[in-house]
């Protein structure tokens, strides 16, 4: 019938939202015990119906993701499957809602604040607000278990998302750290709590070992799902990437970091 949607259009709407949100979910965008967005603010952010929203918030739910409850709405689980995270009692978390990331619209140009940092470095904290953090314990990916020299691939590493955001809500950098289980396990470095010092001291700290880039190196390229989704880029945006492998003093990897950001507003400065 003219004027109507075909079915299949509205079966890739509402999958391709929910599998954005699931992303943003896994990257640390909602933590465990976040309000998801309701029904009317995904009707406006991707200008679906009604239907098209509840049945995204409804296969989330069945999936692990979230959870309903009552007059709230749904909440993050963090994750979906089998390794979905009981979220925090309700209220707990009521003050950890963030705003959804920018809306990806054709034509409109998401205005990211720009940065220039050490190519070693971060964004400045002074220049951002509360970081959006997720910690949890995952089986490596190949190229992880390579990075860390694991004895065991199918041992879980403790996985550690922190993602930066402008004072106005605008994602501006995302770090994935992994780490051994056997010695990050037990320390704050695997719970979701703030770590002021910069990353290689904090590991020094923590760790009780003394810590050094053992290889660090900046690429340009696409960004993954994940990244994606974590700073509310198209598909095929360019984004600055640079991975660390930080070794103790036997030589022994005790961390890999990812530290990703956008590529068109980013800036490296090489110390000379």
């Amino acid at each position: 019938m003219a004027g109507q949607t075909p079915p299949a259009t509205v079966t890739r709407m509402y999958a391709s939202i929910r599998d954005q949100l699931a992303s943003e979910i896994n990257a640390g965008v909602y933590p465990p015990g976040a309000l998801l967005p309701s029904i009317r603010e995904i009707m406006q952010r991707w200008d679906v119906s009604t239907t098209t929203a509840r049945r995204v918030l409804d296969e989330l739910t069945a999936s692990g993701y979230a959870r309903k409850e009552g007059t709230r709405g749904h909440i993050s689980t963090g994750g979906g499957g089998a390794q979905a995270q009981q979220a925090p009692p309700a209220g707990e978390y009521e003050q950890s809602r963030k705003a959804p990331p920018p809306a990806g619209v054709p034509g409109r140009l998401t205005i990211r604040p720009a940065h220039t940092i050490p190519a070693g470095g971060d964004v400045s904290a002074d220049a951002v607000g509360t970081p959006a953090l997720d910690v949890r314990a995952e089986r490596p990916s190949a190229d992880v278990a390579l990075a860390l020299r694991a004895a065991d691939p199918s041992r879980p590493v403790i996985v550690r998302r922190r993602l930066l955001s402008a004072t106005d809500g605008t994602p501006v950098e995302l770090r994935v750290s992994y780490l051994p289980a056997e010695l990050a396990e037990g320390t704050p470095i695997a719970q979701a709590q703030a770590i002021p010092e910069a990353w290689p001291a904090a590991l020094a700290t923590y760790l009780g070992r003394q810590v050094h880039v053992a290889s660090s190196h900046v690429t340009a390229r696409h960004p993954n799902q994940e990244e994606a989704a974590a700073l509310a880029l198209a598909s095929d945006a360019a984004v600055l990437v640079r991975e660390d492998i930080h070794e103790d003093q036997h030589g022994i990897p005790v961390d890999y970091t990812r530290t990703v950001w956008p590529g068109d507003s980013t800036r490296l400065a090489i110390s000379t």
